[in-house]
């Protein structure tokens, strides 16, 4: 590559980290409500004319909603909601019966686009049934196409990343051709992550809403997606692809030169998901992006590299001096997952009890059990390789199968919210925010 060509590839990858790391929002929690007006519980001895909600941070207005159902089940919010500041307000239809009505609400944070839904209760002159004490509507399958394009493109940037880095750092100078012809794993990985980003891109609105997945060309959503701050991110990771693809074939030659523009790619790609994960929240934000970005990448390093070394013993390309260079080169991504991934636990969890009493602990608690277990795999394939077994196949698919699950429970801590203190939401069981969902 030429002085120039790398001058200019340099200074734009330099450019993209300062216009990503300079989009992260103040600190903050997720946006939880503060206060309501009815507030839940409230008997009114007359119908209110409007509603307002209070919420700890900004949300996206365009992203956000509010119904307030009858006790006959109609809706009496008369128009979209009004924000000014952290506070939302709507107006309701004159002449609503008598009973208890329920405020459901779905707001998206302007900082990391996480979602919380809650409902709050109020009645007028006396309490009633309502059908729609159930709280917030979502739709399952809406969410799980949603997250299944979050581990799409995780599982993309890792077949793209540890692919190449089994190519630019593990290959023997002398590698047969079988094992060095890795352009279907790297072009399967970019698809994979293109894909996954796209239908990311168009579920993101309408899983905020708890619409179905009719909504998924619904032009409004689109449009508000692309203006927040959760659509920015998937639209760069989009425009790094591009660049990939451009200059996909220069950066994976052999070298320093190519090694330290495919390890700044992967940093950039990284950063596009600590930006809109629970690192764009809370305190330390800089830091925590920074965090974020290094778990990510040396994530897609082991993962990646797993898949690459299943798919070159499928071909029967011998791999004891490969993998023995990929052993050194996961044990520091291991290591910096340890450190970093601690970090993180001890930043989204509040305490001990927050690890058994809450999803979000018990989902990390989930992952580090099933990563030990990865691990304990992985020192067996090691074993074998060492001793040129001839099939490590078995502990090899024992590995790469945890790691998968692994990806999966990191969808779901994503898609959950964090166990620390939030911004103090008000109201009974209703209306504690529900899942978080957009990632």
């Amino acid at each position: 590559m030429p002085l120039t060509t790398l001058r200019r590839l340099l200074l734009a990858a330099l450019l993209a980290v300062v216009a990503l790391l300079g989009t992260a929002g103040p600190a903050a929690a997720h946006a939880g409500l503060v206060t309501a007006t009815p507030s839940d519980g409230a008997v009114l001895a007359d119908e209110p004319r409007q509603v307002r909600m209070e919420f700890s941070e900004p949300v996206t207005l365009r992203l956000s909603s509010i119904r307030v159902i009858a006790p006959d089940g109609r809706r009496v919010d008369a128009g979209p909601p009004l924000a000014a500041g952290t506070t939302l307000t709507v107006p309701l239809a004159p002449g609503g019966p008598q009973g208890t009505y329920v405020i459901d609400w779905r707001v998206s944070a302007v900082d990391d686009g996480h979602t919380t839904a809650g409902a709050v209760v109020f009645s007028v002159g006396a309490p009633s049934r309502n059908a729609a004490l159930g709280g917030a509507g979502e739709d399952r399958l809406t969410d799980a196409v949603q997250d299944l394009a979050v581990w799409l493109g995780l599982a993309g940037l890792a077949s793209l990343v540890g692919c190449a880095a089994i190519r630019l750092c593990c290959l023997p100078v002398d590698a047969p051709p079988g094992a060095a012809d890795l352009r279907w794993p790297l072009s399967a990985g970019w698809s994979a992550l293109l894909a996954g980003t796209v239908l990311q891109l168009f579920a993101y609105g309408p899983a905020t809403q708890g619409e179905s997945l009719a909504h998924l060309a619904d032009r409004s959503l689109l449009s508000a997606t692309l203006a927040s701050h959760q659509g920015q991110m998937l639209v760069a990771r989009i425009l790094l692809l591009a660049l990939i693809a451009a200059v996909g074939a220069v950066v994976l030659r052999r070298g320093p030169v190519g090694t330290v523009s495919a390890a700044l790619l992967t940093l950039l790609l990284a950063l596009t998901w600590a930006q809109t994960s629970h690192a764009a929240d809370g305190s330390l934000v800089p830091l925590a992006l920074a965090v974020t970005t290094v778990h990510v990448a040396a994530m897609a390093v082991w993962a990646g590299g797993l898949l690459t070394l299943v798919a070159l013993a499928a071909r029967g390309v011998e791999l004891p001096a490969i993998a023995g260079r990929f052993s050194r080169l996961a044990l520091g991504a291991v290591a910096l997952l340890a450190v970093t991934g601690g970090y993180q636990a001890v930043r989204e969890v509040s305490g001990p009890a927050a690890l058994t009493g809450t999803a979000y602990g018990r989902l990390l608690l989930a992952k580090a059990c099933v990563l030990a277990v990865v691990l304990a795999a992985a020192a067996l394939t090691r074993r074998r390789l060492a001793a040129r077994a001839s099939t490590p196949g078995r502990a090899l698919l024992v590995e790469l199968g945890g790691v998968t699950l692994i990806l999966v429970l990191t969808v779901l801590l994503l898609a959950t919210a964090p166990a620390r203190p939030s911004g103090g939401t008000v109201g009974g069981p209703e209306a504690t925010p529900a899942a978080t969902v957009g990632r």
